[in-house]
C-alpha cells in the first residue's frame, strides 16, 4: 500500500486493525481539493504473509510482488543510497524469482535541494542507473514505468511492483525516451519507460509513468498550468494508443476510465488542473490530487495512470 497524507494509526503504526501486516509506504504529501486527510493505493492479490528481505517489506502471490523500502538519508549521499536501494531490490527479485520490475514509485525529500554540489534528483538518477549497470540491466529493455516526486520530509521512499512475466515496455513517439535524454538533465539519464503493459490471465494491466508537459526532451508551456495539463493529457493519450495497438482486436484501454493520480506543485493550481481534466475526460473522474514537487522545477503538474483493459 502507498498512502498519501495522514495515515490511519492502526496501519501506520503496524499495531492493530483490518490490515496490520501490509507492506506500507507512508508519503508525506497532502491531498488536495477537499479530499480526505489521507488516502492510498492498495495492490491486492491472493492472501499471503508479509515477508522481509534486507530492509524490504513485501508480499507476493503467484503473479506479482509488491514491496516497499524507506531510507533515512539525512546524513548520507543520495546517489549511494539510491544505488543501494535498487541493488537490494534486484537481489530480492533474483532471490524469490520475480525478475521483472513493472513499476516503481520514488519519493524524495527536498528533491531540488543540493547534495554534494548537485541537485538531489540528479544524484538519485546517478545511483539508480549505477544499480542497473551493476546488475546488467539495460535501460532500454528493462527500465520499468516509474515516477520520482519530491516531498517536504521523509528521506527516500520507494514502492515497487514486479512479476514473473516480463512487461511490454512502451515509449511515446512524441517524447525522447528518458534514458536517452542529453546530459543537460544530469550526468546520468532517468531510468524508466513511459509505460508498462502486463498480460494477465484474462486482461491486460497498463501502468503509465508519471507524465508531464514534455515534448521531445524539452519542457513546454512554462508557467501555464492549464496548458501543461493539456500537453500532459496529449502525451498520456498517445501512450494509451501505443498500448491499444498491442491488444487483441476486441479489447482496449479507455483513457476516461483510467485511474489517475495528479501531482500538483502549487496547491492553488489544483482546481485549474481539475477543470482541464473534466474538459478532456468528462466529469466522472477517477482521480486523486496530491501536492508534490515534480522532478523538473519548471513543471507544475505530473499525472500517472493505471487501468485494466476492457472488452469492446
Amino acid at each position: 500500500m502507498i498512502w498519501f497524507g495522514e495515515p490511519p494509526e492502526s496501519i501506520a503504526g503496524q499495531t492493530s486493525g483490518s490490515i496490520p501486516d501490509l507492506p506500507f509506504l507512508s508519503v508525506s504529501m497532502p491531498l488536495l481539493l477537499g479530499e480526505a486527510a489521507g488516502g492510498g493505493e492498495l495492490w491486492q492479490g491472493t492472501p499471503g504473509a508479509t515477508e522481509l528481505f534486507d530492509g524490504i517489506r513485501y508480499r507476493r502471490d503467484e503473479t506479482a510482488l509488491f514491496g516497499v523500502l524507506t531510507v533515512d538519508d539525512r546524513d548520507s549521499h543520495l546517489a549511494a543510497d539510491s544505488q543501494s536501494v535498487y541493488e537490494r531490490i534486484f537481489r530480492l527479485l533474483d532471490h524469490v524469482g520475480y525478475p521483472h520490475l513493472w513499476r516503481t514509485w520514488n519519493f524524495l525529500a527536498d528533491i531540488h535541494g543540493s547534495d554534494q554540489g548537485l541537485e538531489r534528483y540528479r544524484q538519485f538518477n546517478i545511483g539508480r542507473q549505477a544499480a542497473y549497470d551493476a546488475f546488467s540491466q539495460p535501460a532500454a529493455s528493462t527500465a520499468p514505468a516509474a515516477c520520482a516526486l519530491g516531498m517536504p520530509q521523509g528521506g527516500f521512499r520507494v514502492g515497487f511492483l514486479a512479476g514473473r512475466k516480463p512487461p511490454v515496455l512502451l515509449e511515446n513517439p512524441r517524447q525522447t525516451s528518458a534514458y536517452h535524454y542529453p546530459d543537460t538533465y544530469g550526468p546520468r539519464s532517468p531510468t524508466f519507460s513511459r509505460a508498462a503493459l502486463i498480460p494477465l490471465e484474462n486482461r491486460h494491466l497498463l501502468l503509465i509513468s508519471g507524465t508531464a508537459s514534455i515534448v521531445g526532451h524539452e519542457s513546454r508551456h512554462i508557467g501555464n498550468v492549464r496548458a501543461q495539463t493539456r500537453e500532459t493529457l496529449t502525451n498520456i493519450s498517445e501512450i494509451v494508443a501505443q498500448a491499444n495497438d498491442r491488444l487483441p482486436n476486441n479489447t482496449s484501454f479507455l483513457l476516461a476510465q483510467l485511474q489517475l493520480r495528479v501531482y500538483v506543485r502549487r496547491p492553488e493550481d489544483a482546481d485549474a488542473v481539475r477543470r482541464e481534466l473534466r474538459v478532456c475526460l468528462g466529469k466522472k473522474l477517477n482521480v486523486c490530487f496530491v501536492q508534490a514537487d515534480v522532478c523538473r522545477q519548471e513543471l507544475l503538474v505530473e499525472i500517472e495512470a493505471s487501468g485494466l483493459s476492457v472488452r469492446l
